[in-house]
């Protein structure tokens, strides 16, 4: 496989890119003058040394001195709520609605129906450490905030599944996103008057 052939493959990895838009993207690379696709390459580099995993949350933030976001670290953050979504881009839409206060755990993936490891499509083990955290910071609520379609829901009961035994010891109740959303939604594609109803209305 020659490095044409190897970058094409690279962008088919990123989500929702087929192969002919990968394909068209290397062309597009090509037609770039060096000065241009080493700009490119580049800001790649520079994207690894500027951006950090927050440690509780997981999600990615400029680098600081710390080790957790800004989210995290935000006296004001109600501390009682965990919602759990799948991607930072699903993070990033609710935060934006403005009718969330609490905190957030990316999972970094859904897990897909008749999968055989979920435990590894997902962050499931910093997940159940997170919640053990915040159980002791006054946890009352974890959200499951996932996609309404079949693996949305398929990681939703996987989670819930490891989070049940937790939730009987600490004394926090599991709740799930109030159906404003239509059925097939992927979170960051939704608006915010949507999402906020579904925050509201979740059970």
């Amino acid at each position: 496989m020659n490095t044409f052939e190897k970058l094409i493959e690279e962008f088919r990895a990123f989500p929702g890119i087929g192969p002919r838009q990968a394909r068209r993207f290397v062309y597009h690379l090509l037609n770039q003058d060096s000065a241009a696709r080493a700009r490119i390459a580049n800001l790649v580099v520079e994207l690894s040394a500027e951006m950090k995993q927050c440690a509780f949350c997981m999600r990615f933030f400029k680098n600081g001195a710390g080790e957790l976001c800004h989210i995290c670290t935000n006296q004001n953050t109600d501390k009682a709520l965990l919602l759990v979504v799948e991607k930072d881009t699903d993070a990033d839409t609710i935060e934006k609605t403005g009718v969330y206060s609490g905190r957030f755990f990316v999972l970094g993936g859904s897990i897909p129906i008749l999968d055989e490891e979920p435990a590894k499509r997902i962050r499931a083990k910093t997940l159940i450490s997170a919640v053990q955290r915040a159980a002791k910071e006054g946890l009352k609520e974890v959200i499951l905030a996932m996609s309404v379609n079949p693996e949305g829901e398929n990681t939703e009961q996987y989670v819930r599944k490891i989070l049940e035994p937790q939730a009987k010891t600490a004394s926090f109740k599991i709740t799930i996103l109030g159906r404003g959303l239509s059925t097939g939604t992927e979170l960051e594609y939704s608006d915010a008057d949507t999402l906020s109803h579904a925050l509201k209305n979740r059970g």
